[in-house]
C-alpha cells in the first residue's frame, strides 16, 4: 500500500506540473507583448486577403496569360524586391515550374522566409513549401542519378550484347571448321 500511495502522490505531481508546463508555452505562443514581432496582426491579414485573391485570379488564368503575368512580375521585383511580388511568383504563377526553375523558387521562398516573423501566417506555410522543394530537388537529382546510371547499364548491355553475338559466330564458325576438317579425315 506504501508504494501504491508513493507512485499515485508522483503522478499527481507530474501530471500537475505538466499541465503548468503547457500553459507557460501556451502562453509564450499567444504572447503580443514581444517587441521582436514588428508587424502588427491586423497589418498581416489585411496583406494577405489581397494576396490570396491575386493568386486566386492568377492561377486560374491560361498558361500563356500566367508567362505574361510572371514577366511582368519579374520585371517588377527587379526594380523593387518586395515578397508580395516574390510570393506571388513562387506560388500563384509557377505550376511546373513554368515562372521560376526549382532553384530560383527556393531561393525566392528562402528570401521571403527570411523576411516574416515566426508569427506570420505565411511564415510556416512557407517553411513547409521550402520543405517540400527541397525533397522534390531531393528526388529529381536522385532521378538524374538513376538515369545515368540506367543509360551506362544499357550501353553496358550493348556492348555485352555486341560482344556475344561475335563470341556465338566465332564458335559457328570453329565448328563449321571441325566439320569440314572430321569430314577430310574420314
Amino acid at each position: 500500500m506504501p508504494t501504491l500511495l508513493k507512485i499515485f502522490i508522483i503522478f499527481i505531481v507530474v501530471t500537475s506540473s505538466g499541465c503548468q508546463l503547457l500553459t507557460d508555452i501556451h502562453s509564450t505562443f499567444y504572447d503580443t507583448t514581444d517587441d521582436s514581432v514588428k508587424v502588427p496582426a491586423k497589418f498581416k491579414i489585411q496583406q494577405l486577403y489581397p494576396l490570396l485573391e491575386d493568386s486566386t485570379v492568377y492561377s486560374s488564368m491560361s498558361v500563356k496569360q500566367q508567362k505574361i503575368i510572371c514577366e511582368q512580375l519579374k520585371s517588377a521585383y527587379k526594380i523593387q524586391k518586395d515578397w508580395q511580388t516574390a510570393w506571388l511568383m513562387a506560388y500563384s504563377v509557377n505550376q511546373n515550374f513554368t515562372c521560376l526553375s526549382l532553384v530560383d523558387t527556393l531561393n525566392i521562398l528562402t528570401k521571403i522566409q527570411q523576411q516574416q516573423p515566426p508569427a506570420s501566417p505565411l511564415y510556416w506555410l512557407n517553411i513547409h513549401q521550402i520543405n517540400l522543394l527541397n525533397k522534390l530537388s531531393y528526388l529529381q537529382s536522385k532521378n538524374k542519378k538513376f538515369k545515368r546510371k540506367n543509360k551506362l547499364l544499357k550501353e553496358n548491355l550493348n556492348k555485352t550484347t555486341l560482344q556475344l553475338q561475335d563470341i556465338v559466330s566465332k564458335i559457328q564458325a570453329l565448328k563449321i571448321i571441325e566439320t569440314t576438317i572430321n569430314q577430310k579425315t574420314q
